[in-house]
């Protein structure tokens, strides 16, 4: 989710970022308005492993968790209009993705492929046809089980431009179920503003941006009595787990549940309905993908990796690397010298006299 500025946290935690991901919307939208991103320009192009799809969803100012591993390939892919960008992914295995976005910005997500029961957002299961709206300034959390394909579209409300083309809404967050016929037609404008830009269609911009608002509109002014709203005290309790979690990634269940501010049983039923897991696992989960990313950002030797993991509560080393093996299918020092090698190999490349 292009430009969304990683918040374990909303309310009174809303200042407080993990230090893996703090690039603002405002810097985003500034740098494609200076043209360090071009307008109609695809960002992001193919990736196909989890890291490729990680370090995009990163790029974008969100954090991304592997939860269990996929054999198809990962992609995260970014295309800004005028006053929208386009996002389309695809997951291939399990994984969370945490974010919030900003305050003048509305994000919108739906499946672009039918996928039973896979994906969570904000604790409820997407059921295709169904749309999530987010607001700005809201944190949102997107869990997925198994393989799934999505498009999201994040729209920038001003006084003027194009909020004409958009029907008036509420500040917090919904889930729609248009008609099949309305999303259809959604998730083909949104192929076709991708396909345009592609081609470099510059010309055609503001009439397929004019058009996809358009049918996003109809959509909002179609679904008012088909809205289901989202539980904003169960989104408190997460919250605040989260970042107790995020203060100390060794607390126990117990310390956990008493910072929601609800039981361990409770703390369990959220954990579950919000990231497929429970909270130890959810724990974990979390554990694991931060060693992997400090691992790739390392540029010492394998004896690092002891330090890696004491920085980040593993007191079992034997264990964990079991544990990492299982989800990334390599041990932590299979994945520091795979990227010791790759790092050498671009050096190598980026300087061809050294070579000869």
């Amino acid at each position: 989710m292009v430009g969304l500025r990683l918040q374990l946290a909303r309310g009174k935690t809303a200042g407080k970022t993990e230090d893996v991901a703090t690039r603002t919307i405002e810097e985003s939208w500034l740098s494609f308005r200076a043209g360090a991103c071009q307008l109609g320009c695809a960002v992001s192009g193919e990736c196909s492993t989890f890291d490729e799809y990680s370090d995009k969803i990163h790029q974008a100012g969100a954090v991304s968790f592997m939860t269990a591993p996929g054999t198809r390939p990962w992609n995260f892919a970014q295309y800004p209009l005028n006053r929208t960008v386009l996002h389309f992914g695809s997951v291939a295995g399990g994984a969370i993705i945490h974010g919030t976005t900003r305050s003048n910005l509305y994000l919108w997500f739906l499946e672009s492929a039918n996928c039973p029961d896979r994906i969570a957002f904000d604790g409820r299961i997407t059921k295709s046809p169904g749309i999530v709206m987010i607001p700005p300034a809201s944190h949102f959390t997107f869990a997925c089980t198994g393989p799934a394909r999505w498009i999201s579209l994040l729209v920038e409300l001003t006084n003027g431009g194009f909020n004409k083309y958009l029907a008036p809404i509420e500040t917090i967050k919904i889930m729609m179920a248009p008609q099949v016929a309305e999303l259809v037609r959604l998730v083909d404008a949104a192929t076709a503003a991708r396909k345009v830009i592609n081609l470099g269609g510059l010309e055609r911009l503001q009439a397929t941006e004019t058009s996809l608002l358009g049918l996003l509109d109809t959509i909002l002014s179609n679904s008012v009595a088909d809205r289901r709203y989202f539980d904003e005290g169960s989104e408190e309790s997460i919250s605040q787990f989260l970042e107790c979690l995020r203060r100390d990634s060794q607390s126990p269940v117990l310390t956990l549940a008493r910072a929601a501010g609800v039981s361990e049983r409770t703390l369990h039923r959220l954990c579950w309905k919000y990231f497929q897991m429970g909270p130890k696992r959810y724990s974990k989960i979390r554990q694991l993908n931060l060693v992997r990313r400090a691992i790739r950002q390392s540029h010492s030797t394998a004896g690092s990796i002891t330090a890696i993991l004491s920085e980040h509560g593993v007191t079992e080393f034997g264990r964990f690397a079991i544990e990492y093996k299982a989800l990334f299918n390599e041990s932590p020092t299979e994945t520091l010298q795979r990227y010791i090698v790759a790092r050498s190999n671009r050096s190598h490349s980026s300087y061809p006299e050294a070579n000869k």
